[in-house]
């Protein structure tokens, strides 16, 4: 019954938290939501459950006290003293209001709105403590499920235009494949993502004495699928994500396939089975790429990722042109920071004036950098804490027979997630999006502190 749940609450979240903007008109509908889940995952939580997450919970509520630290008012001679106020104060004085509290946020109804937004992360954090270790291949199934599903609607949206309700969000990248997404980045790196999770499955599958080829087949062709929009939706950074995990998942399906169990009495023909399907199996790579190099050939009429890679002008790319700029203000409000979710606008304060242009910078496009710039220090290492927990969970997991493993071991494609969306991170900022946060969360929880599988309850 757990089971089901989770993956009815992870459906919910990606049908309407798939962007990152504060006045998507699914928000309340979400986060109200999420706490009714997360109610539901409290009620049959037992000491046990609770003293397993206690790091993780831990980390999340820190995080959320510091966000409401930022919202409280402070004397002047205290928030006159913090760095980047210096315009406000001039302007506060001109005004005849030099006197005037304020909190740390310089855009206090952003971090009003950052502090509810924890709201899914917590939900999805109390709702993975309810799951066992056999949860995990579920919660894949149903992730390259809803990656599928947002493919077809990606390739909807290109047939039907712009303008199109296939387009779930307002503010949206009109004509790309976003899927269930606002942002097009943000919908390829969820589908290298699921490639990495179907390569997975796939290779549990072949390890099956009593195999399924439905099954196999059906999961092969979703990893084709996922990889093949990687290629198409136009994000160059989905485009190496989606390269990574297809070697990634290449290797794993690989190892299972040359040692994959043949119900067969006779051992010399087993040996020529698995010699045959291993030499297909290894042509299988150049055969796909020059499929998917066909498909763009014929679609270079609109934007791909390869198309946006090899253009020569993104190297003058906004993110590339700002990044002094972004620079700039990390210097001035790595101490306390300037407010979750206050970026856009602290940005126009810094912004130069050969940058100025109808399009307004929403995001540093380095999450690693906009962290320091809107949560400061303290929320470094709050982030850093939760590197040191997840780190120490791999380590004890060990690296050995990391792409071979075994039936469930879901040790690489855990790591290989979460490196690719760290990465990810360097360039655009996809866990700002609320699916892709309940996706990481429910993944690392069943992966570090997973309940054991005679401990489920019904």
């Amino acid at each position: 019954m757990q089971g089901w749940i989770a993956i009815l609450f992870l459906l919910f979240v990606f049908l309407t938290g798939g962007g990152s903007r504060s006045d998507i008109a699914s928000l309340p509908i979400l986060r109200g939501v999420s706490v009714l889940f997360a109610c539901w995952a409290i009620t049959g939580m037992t000491r046990d459950d609770w003293r397993r997450i206690l790091a993780p919970l831990a980390i999340l509520l820190v995080l959320t006290t510091w966000i409401a630290i930022q919202l409280i008012p402070l004397a002047p001679s205290i928030w006159h003293a913090l760095p980047g106020r210096e315009t406000i104060v001039m302007i506060d004085r001109l005004l005849g209001q030099p006197e005037l509290w304020r909190p740390i946020s310089l855009t206090p109804s952003d971090t009003w709105n950052s502090l509810l937004a924890m709201t899914v992360p917590l939900a999805a954090l109390l709702v993975a403590a309810r799951l066992g270790a056999e949860d995990m291949a579920r919660v894949m199934q149903a992730l390259v499920i809803i990656a599928v599903a947002s493919s077809l609607l990606g390739l909807l949206q290109i047939v039907s235009g712009s303008g199109s309700a296939a387009f779930l969000y307002r503010i949206t990248n009109y004509n790309s494949m976003v899927g269930l997404f606002a942002n097009r980045n943000h919908h390829a790196v969820f589908q290298a993502c699921a490639v990495v999770f179907a390569a997975a499955l796939l290779r549990d599958e072949l390890m099956r004495r009593q195999q399924n080829p439905m099954i196999q087949l059906g999961l092969a062709a979703a990893a084709i699928l996922c990889v093949t929009m990687t290629m198409l939706i136009g994000s160059r950074a989905g485009l190496v994500a989606g390269g990574v995990a297809f070697l990634i998942g290449y290797a794993m399906i690989l190892s299972a396939w040359r040692g994959r169990p043949v119900a067969t009495p006779r051992r010399r023909v087993v040996s020529g089975s698995a010699s045959f399907g291993t030499q297909w199996l290894v042509y299988t790579p150049p055969v796909l790429i020059a499929a998917l190099l066909a498909t763009i050939l014929f679609l270079a009429g609109r934007t791909t990722s390869l198309s946006r890679l090899a253009d020569n002008r993104a190297a003058e790319d906004l993110r590339v042109l700002a990044w002094p700029t972004v620079w700039q203000m990390t210097e001035t409000y790595w101490g306390v920071g300037a407010g979750f979710g206050s970026f856009p606008d602290v940005y126009k304060i810094f912004e130069v004036d050969a940058l100025l242009q109808p399009a307004y910078f929403n995001h540093a496009h380095n999450d690693w950098m906009e962290a320091l710039i809107t949560g400061g220090l303290p929320f470094a290492l709050i982030v850093a804490a939760g590197l040191i927990w997840f780190g120490r969970a791999a380590a004890w997991a060990g690296f050995t027979r990391l792409v071979k493993g075994h039936r469930g071991d879901y040790r690489l494609p855990v790591l290989a997630v979460a490196g690719l969306l760290a990465a990810a991170s360097l360039v655009d900022y996809p866990l700002r999006t609320p699916s892709l946060q309940a996706m990481v969360i429910m993944l690392l929880v069943l992966f570090v502190c997973p309940a054991p599988a005679t401990a489920r309850r019904e």
